[in-house]
């Protein structure tokens, strides 16, 4: 290598430290001595550097050690003085910046830079020959401290009579760079302390080194001022010319620093000030740079997420199962669209951090991101560490006994049949509660030996994973069809999947509507086409707003109902037709308009939300569109009239607004008798006095007077008076029974086992008030009922639907309702099997309860020494939240304990067990509560019993309205296509992950605090937008890795055996039925034929072109052909209000011409459902257009017809 000269020294050593700082990430945080970094300069320059070379350009002389800290920025020696190099690096692959600095001192340094040290941990591996060369330097250099201190030999040092000129002082050297720092050619307007420009950062002249400027006060012990005694004049010119030197050098580094604080400024930092920073350099603190390398860390990570070629989802596994989870918010989206979002939000944030399309590519981000199969595939995996966390806690919680609640729904051309366990733990406030474990929701047969295989091949795989000695004990179900709770329970027990001591319940959301449906059908008759019922009337105005909605959205009903209720408002003409058609109606509408505390049009539109047509089988939706129709009774006829005017009559809303017109406007014809009321509207002297038990019509007169006999439609009174039943008893109680038990939370919906044996008894006693002598007929919410009774004409005969048939008709109403009640109600929740329940209910009657058993255990029941408590109590939020109902307790208990036989109760190991505990509460000088410990005399005294109420009683469902919320759910997933097996695990997903967080975030919302009441605060909805999403979050993430911990304490194979069971579809119940149908049909091939009659029956379809039927739209008056009508009619035998139309008798010999068309319609429809037959235009009634014929006339008539449609085409 060539030799560099002094001259060159600052170039050469500027090129090598640029080199090598910004290319060698291995000589980070190492010391280096003189020989190391010669040997690395003389490689980097390719020219000789020796030590003493370096030593003199860094240090000016003396014994030193250098570092270099490349990491943390800096270099230095170990004397006073240092020198260091900033390297700021650009991120997202920018160039580097390197530069160099000087401080007066190593502390100094370290005050401005805590990057700055004097040594450094952890060195990394350097070259092998740096290693080598600085080994040996050390070495050399701790040999010859060793010698020189064994023979007290010093370095020469400066003549302290050496003028002061040659070796300026601090002050002196301090006030020189002050002075050169405040005279350079920087403007007088620029801040010195703002950061450099990239021009000033370029011009600024960078020395390789700053040499200190050579007093003692900054070489410290690297020169030493006293020279030694004795010294030989040789010796002493030789010290002197070193000194001449070292002060020429002095002076020259001098100079540079002058030169070199002209572009330099100070920065002050808090109380800090760093001294002579060029303008191309910032000082930062070292927590600004930890977090500056952080973020760049993070920024690497994410270039390796989606780095080029890589093809496939890196995502941890805990991130793609959040990402599952979180995705079903969406579930009735397609995976598609999932994924497509996920790519396109990754997408977004990628590009608007700055990184574009040449440093992570659209292709990269698609390949990095979870494709389809991945998002489904992890759908399973969080379902089986759902399962698994679930079994966790049942273990961990120590309960002994699970309840299960199961129903049947098909959607999508799937039988499913839903399967949920129940037990009871604690909150994260140790408050008791219900917890859920949905099974699956595997298609099975629907036999109940079918679906009782079904439950147990679900039921296998989850205990397994529980502990051997819990128990299902407890079923609900419903109680018709092949899967009655009642039919799968023994079935369950045979196959031992229940406890033989367990027990079942029927729904009472079914239950409750059973009596309202059976009381309607006998009372007013059923819903159907062609039937004159207040059922039908309700439904058919339901779909008329549905079907407008249908055609333009609620927008376009919104515009019909202002437009009509600003003509109802202003028009005399359709106001003098609906006082006539309908007094009360037009009066109790008026009123409204009338009432400035009412908007019409916001209130009638607002009802036109969510309309859902009354069904008898869906719970509650009659009695609500019941009360639709009252509330809206003359907007929906005016909306009927308009629609008829409007649309064509081949038009279905043209044939449901005439039904609907046709319908309101019914009404009994008066005799003349009948309508010869006085003025005053009384009664005539024939109706039914109020000692018959009937109405008083002159009272009901007296309440409506502007009422004459024929004024009330008859179905209008019909729909006051179960609107006002509905209110006043059916909804608050069956929404009582829809509500969570107050005890055990929010999650205990559907869960009033505990309550519902009082409710029992509390329902009964409301009802026979009501019946007895009639007394509903004096309360209030009767009293539209009662007023438009003054409208209905007396007319002897209940077949004629005057008041003879209201009367009847009440009666009846009730006496159906009342039977129903005891059988679907009263004999369920009063048996022997479920009695027992009530010991979780109110203190007081649980006690009597107990008194009752202990008696019986005694002999005292049979001795008849026994006597039940006439005490009054108060019974809290049974019928609604916030009220309270009084009663005796004698009353309760003997209704309550009429059908339940003791004997039998105390042998069941449900109080067997617990027997003792209870009795010993009877000791208590207070009625004990079972669930409050704090009224407790000792701490655990009764929490056998607490146990049981907690673990069997709460957790067994009353009703399964979380399982048709699931039914619900799994309709919405059948619209995506989502096949058997992700529709269970998407419903274990739901009941243990989103549910209980949808019931949660309503606790986060303030405003339920502040409602006084239960019933308020369920008003309230859940919080939405950001706050429901952070909450959703950190709800996913802290349930998912609790799931983990479970599945790592399972074990792998647990954890496999759980994932196979719900991944693989031969695991499916489906996939056994569907083995053993492939058996019957091969075993169907080898039997031998049977050809039967049924095989051989069938009539060839001939057109109506070729004469096989007649177009309605062929009979006409002008044509004279009503009477072939009329012959189809009667032959067809066709009823009208249950009573069949007969030739040549009323009303059929008067009938009109387009009503008996329309039955023909509805009769035809019926025939060809009745025959699996569909025509061409559909099976609606309203679509059918032409007839089959079946009488002699009308076969007939097929040659006239045909010849007409010949004419006509020709």
């Amino acid at each position: 290598m060539p030799s560099l000269s002094t001259g060159a020294l600052q170039k050469a050593t500027r090129k090598a430290i640029v080199s090598l700082f910004n290319d060698n990430s291995t000589l980070q945080n190492q010391f280096f001595t003189d020989q190391a970094l010669s040997i690395i300069l003389s490689e980097k320059c390719g020219v000789d550097i020796d030590a003493d070379t370096v030593a003199k350009a860094f240090a000016a002389g003396g014994e030193s050690r250098y570092s270099l800290q490349l990491k943390d920025m800096s270099i230095g020696h170990e004397g006073e003085s240092v020198l260091f190099v900033y390297k700021a690096h650009r991120l997202l692959g920018g160039p580097y910046i390197t530069a160099i600095g000087w401080f007066d001192s190593v502390k100094a340094a370290e005050a401005i830079n805590p990057f700055v040290g004097k040594s450094i941990a952890d060195c990394a591996i350097i070259d092998k020959k740096v290693k080598e060369v600085l080994g040996k330097q050390l070495k050399k250099d701790h040999e010859k401290k060793a010698k020189d201190k064994s023979t007290n030999k010093r370095p020469p040092s400066p003549s302290s009579e050496k003028p002061p000129s040659k070796k300026p002082s601090a002050a002196t050297v301090a006030a020189a760079v002050e002075q050169e720092q405040t005279s350079n050619e920087q403007p007088a307007d620029v801040d010195q302390t703002a950061a450099p420009t990239p021009e000033s950062s370029a011009n600024a002249p960078v020395p390789a080194a700053a040499i200190a400027t050579a007093t003692p006060e900054l070489l410290g012990n690297c020169v030493r001022e006293e020279r030694d005694e004795g010294v030989s004049i040789e010796e002493a010119g030789e010290m002197e010319r070193a000194e001449n030197e070292e002060d020429a050098s002095n002076q020259r580094a001098d100079n540079e620093r002058k030169e070199y604080t002209k572009n330099c400024r100070d920065v002050t930092i808090g109380k800090d000030t760093v001294h002579n920073v060029p303008y191309s350099l910032d000082v930062v603190q070292k927590n600004y740079l930890s977090s500056l390398r952080k973020k760049a860390k993070m920024i690497d990570n994410l270039m390796e997420l989606f780095k080029e070629g890589r093809g496939k989802t890196v995502f941890q596994s805990r991130y793609l199962r959040f990402l599952s989870a979180v995705s079903l918010q969406n579930s009735g989206g397609s995976d598609n669209g999932t994924v497509t979002l996920i790519a396109a939000t990754a997408l977004v944030l990628i590009r608007s951090i700055g990184i574009t399309e040449s440093e992570i590519s659209t292709e990269s981000i698609a390949n990095g991101c979870p494709g389809e199969s991945t998002i489904a595939e992890y759908e399973y995996h969080v379902a089986a560490h759902l399962v698994m966390m679930q079994c966790r806690r049942i273990n961990l919680s120590g309960v002994k006994y699970l309840t299960m609640t199961t129903d049947g729904g098909q959607r999508k051309g799937c039988e499913h049949m839903v399967k949920v366990f129940h037990f009871g733990v604690t909150d994260k406030d140790g408050n008791p509660t219900i917890g859920h474990l949905a099974l699956d929701v595997d298609t099975c047969g629907k036999s109940s030996a079918e679906i009782a295989a079904a439950i147990k091949k679900s039921v296998a795989p989850i205990k397994s994973l529980l502990r051997p000695d819990i128990k299902i004990n407890g079923l609900t179900g419903d109680s018709g069809g092949g899967g009655a709770v009642q039919h799968i329970h023994p079935k369950l027990i045979e196959l031992g999947v229940m406890d033989k001591n367990s027990k079942y319940l029927r729904c009472i959301m079914h239950a409750l509507s059973k009596p309202f449906e059976n009381a309607c059908k006998s009372a007013f008759g059923e819903q159907g086409l062609g039937k004159c019922t207040v059922f039908q009337l309700a439904y058919s105005a339901i779909t008329l707003f549905r079907k407008l909605n249908e055609q333009g959205g609620l927008e376009l009903v919104d515009k019909y109902s202002s437009k009509l209720l600003e003509v109802l408002n202003n028009s005399e003409g359709w106001e003098a037709e609906g006082t006539e058609m309908f007094p009360q109606a037009m009066n109790a509408y008026k009123a409204k308009i009338d009432d400035d505390d009412h908007d019409t049009i916001k209130e009638f539109t607002k009802d036109l939300r969510n309309l859902q047509l009354p069904v008898m089988t869906r719970w509650k939706t009659v009695p609500k569109a019941l009360e639709f129709l009252v509330d809206n009774w003359v907007p929906t006829y005016f909306m009927s009239v308009v629609i008829i005017q409007k649309e064509g009559s081949k038009s279905a809303l043209y044939q449901i607004a005439c039904d609907i017109v046709s319908l309101m406007t019914l009404r009994p014809a008066p005799v003349e008798a009948a309508s010869n009321a006085d003025a005053n509207g009384s009664a005539p002297s024939s109706a039914p006095s109020s000692e018959d038990g009937n109405i008083d019509t002159a009272a009901a007169a007296a309440a409506a007077p502007t009422l004459q006999k024929g004024d009330t439609p008859i179905l209008l009174s019909q729909a006051f008076f179960l609107v006002a039943f509905s209110k006043y008893y059916f909804t608050p109680w069956f929404d009582s029974g829809m509500q969570p038990d107050p005890q055990f939370g929010s999650d205990s919906h559907g869960h009033n086992s505990r309550l519902f044996v009082q409710q029992t008894f509390l329902m009964r006693e409301e009802l026979d008030e009501m019946m007895g002598d009639n007394k509903w007929k004096e309360m209030p919410e009767f009293r539209h009922y009662i007023a438009s009774l003054a409208g209905l004409p007396s007319l002897g005969d209940v077949k004629k639907g005057g008041l003879e048939f209201m009367n009847k008709a009440t009666d009846t109403f009730f006496r159906e309702y009342n039977t129903s009640f005891i059988k679907h109600i009263e004999n369920v929740w009063t048996s022997t099997m479920i009695l027992p329940y009530i010991i979780g209910g109110h203190p007081e009657l649980a006690h009597e309860f107990i008194r009752w058993l202990r008696a019986s255990d005694d002999g005292d029941l049979a001795a008849d020494n026994f006597a039940w408590s006439t005490k009054e109590i108060e019974i809290e939020n049974q019928k609604s939240y916030g009220e309270s109902h009084e009663c005796r307790i004698d009353a309760c208990m003997i209704c309550l304990t009429k059908n339940a036989d003791p004997g039998v109760i105390l042998e069941d190991s449900f109080i067997a067990e617990i027997k003792d505990s209870l009795f010993e509460s009877l000791e208590s000088e207070e009625v004990v509560n079972f669930l409050d410990r704090s009224r407790w005399q000792q701490a655990d005294e009764y929490d056998p019993v607490r146990k049981r109420i907690c673990e069997v009683v709460a957790p067994h469902a009353s009703q399964q309205q979380r399982i048709e919320c699931l039914v619900q759910e799994i309709n919405a997933m059948a619209r995506t296509n989502v096949k058997e097996a992700r529709r269970t695990v998407r419903v274990v997903i739901f009941v243990t992950l989103t549910h209980p967080f949808n019931r949660e975030s309503l606790t986060l919302d303030k405003k339920r605090e502040e409602r006084s009441t239960m019933k308020e605060k369920l008003k309230v909805k859940r919080v939405n937008g950001t706050e429901r999403i952070t909450g959703y979050f950190n709800h996913v993430e802290g349930v998912l890795a609790e799931a983990e911990k479970a599945v790592e304490e399972a074990g792998e194979q647990k954890y496999k055996d759980i994932f196979d069971h719900y991944r693989k579809s031969d695991n499916k119940t489906s996939a056994v039925e569907r083995e053993k149908k492939v058996q019957g049909f091969e075993a169907a091939t080898e039997k031998p034929r049977n050809i039967t009659k049924n095989q051989r029956r069938g009539d060839i379809f001939i057109p109506i072109a070729v004469g096989g039927g007649i177009a309605l739209s062929y009979f006409a008056k002008k044509r004279k052909n009503e009477s072939v009508v009329r012959e189809e009619i009667a032959f067809r035998e066709i009823k009208l209000d249950n009573v069949q139309l007969r030739l040549n008798e009323p009303p059929l010999e008067t009938m009109e011409l387009d009503k008996m068309k329309v039955l023909l319609q509805q009769d035809e429809a019926a025939r060809l459902a009745r025959n699996d037959m569909v025509r061409e235009e559909g099976t609606s009634w309203m679509k059918i257009n032409s007839v089959d014929p079946l009488s002699q006339a009308m076969k007939d008539e097929v040659t006239n017809y045909l010849a007409f449609r010949n004419a006509n085409k020709n």
